[in-house]
């Protein structure tokens, strides 16, 4: 089968499945490790959770320039970059950065776990960075099945530990390390199965200082968004004061609640549109808006009166109305349209205008979150400008370069 065909054929079911064993895993990881710990315990967990997968969202970048390097390279026939010393040598220089900096960052962010959770975080990092690399190529290749078990293994992997973790009652350093451990699954892979040994031979049509710059803007891109969607409660926390934010537990669960099963899944597929926009162009994106849309739809109407419901299970102390919850769905949609139209710029090359989307989407969002209101209002309206405007950015800044 050719590249072309390859990567025109369907894989949506392949990384949907694996999108869905992620998404599963990673819930049922969250609730074992609240049950697990104390309270005070979790938040830090939490804490180190956030950042941690903030820079899992910017090496992610990695992986979509790498996936369009490599759909958009012919034959090398041995000429070409080779790409595997490049991408992970990238990765590895924002990892030495995050671990230079932590002893000025963490103990502040982290508190008194600052020592363990920093160590957890520099392994994890330094794991996932060869991981985006391998899973860009996988799906640059248009190798599914290969992708999809790296993005399900690594998940299902996490999980795992985290049952031995909870076993072992080994508190909140236990689960950090899992968490990062579970980041290295592509070592067993390659190991395990000749077909991932071949991605490391993969080469690229591109100079070694085209493609650096293409992984800059596109990790910058990619840790933007990365602010914007798994950092939400830091900036939640640095625009509301002390006493308000005390009691934003249940909203910022309920944010949670209601991105995931939009989100984990468009996580692992936003490579495979970065693939098809490559191919075929903006005309691939119609039929994953349109899903989008239909599923935010469905998901906002059902949101509104099992939210509440499915919240108090969580924790029976927390309550948010249902018509937040709805409005939390909507912004959800928001983001995942925005994170579509994002992938697209990369594919079509337009990686300033995909910068630019995310920073003013970043941006709206600061800034309606510091105008007055409640704290649920000021949260749900964020996510609904916040995202539109990034929206905006991408279409008429893309309109503007393919015109």
């Amino acid at each position: 089968m050719s590249r072309r065909s390859q990567l025109v054929a369907s894989p949506t079911a392949l990384v949907l499945g694996a999108a869905l064993v992620s998404g599963v895993s990673g819930y049922v990881a969250l609730i074992l490790a609240a049950r697990t710990l104390t309270p005070a315990d979790s938040a830090h967990f939490l804490v180190f959770w956030g950042v941690v997968f903030a820079m899992y969202g910017t090496l992610n970048g990695v992986t979509t320039e790498v996936t369009r390097a490599v759909s958009t390279t012919g034959d090398t026939s041995g000429a070409g970059t080779r790409l595997m010393p490049v991408a992970v040598g990238f990765g590895l220089a924002l990892v030495a950065v995050v671990g230079i900096s932590g002893f000025l960052w963490a103990p502040p962010v982290y508190g008194p776990h600052w020592g363990p959770l920093l160590g957890a975080t520099v392994l994890g990092t330094t794991l996932f960075s060869v991981h985006v690399v391998v899973a860009g190529v996988a799906t640059g290749r248009g190798a599914w099945s290969g992708y999809s078990l790296l993005v399900a293994g690594e998940t299902a992997g996490r999980l795992a530990l985290f049952v031995v973790v909870a076993a072992l009652f080994a508190g909140v350093a236990g689960f950090a390390f899992a968490s990062a451990v579970a980041s290295g699954f592509w070592i067993a892979a390659t190991l395990a199965s000749t077909r991932y040994r071949h991605l490391w031979t993969q080469r690229v049509d591109v100079e070694v200082s085209g493609l650096v710059r293409r992984l800059v803007t596109s990790c910058t891109a990619a840790g933007v968004s990365a602010v914007l969607l798994v950092g939400f409660p830091l900036l939640v926390k640095v625009t509301t004061p002390d006493d308000v934010f005390a009691g934003a537990a249940p909203i910022m669960l309920a944010v949670s609640l209601c991105r995931a099963p939009l989100l984990v899944p468009l996580g692992a597929y936003q490579n495979v549109v970065v693939a098809r926009v490559a191919v075929q162009g903006v005309r691939a994106l119609g039929p994953v808006l349109a899903g989008i849309v239909g599923l935010t739809l469905v998901g906002a109407l059902a949101a509104w009166p099992v939210g509440p419901w499915a919240l108090r299970i969580v924790n029976p102390d927390f309550h948010v109305d249902g018509p937040v919850f709805a409005g939390l769905v909507l912004g959800a949609g928001l983001v995942a349209v925005l994170t579509v139209t994002g992938a697209a710029a990369v594919a079509l090359d337009h990686h300033t205008v995909y910068l630019a989307g995310w920073i003013a989407a970043t941006v709206a969002t600061v800034a309606t979150l510091l105008l007055p209101g409640g704290l649920e209002q000021r949260v749900v309206t964020s996510l609904l400008v916040g995202p539109a405007v990034g929206v905006v950015v991408h279409l008429l800044g893309g309109h503007r370069r393919v015109g």
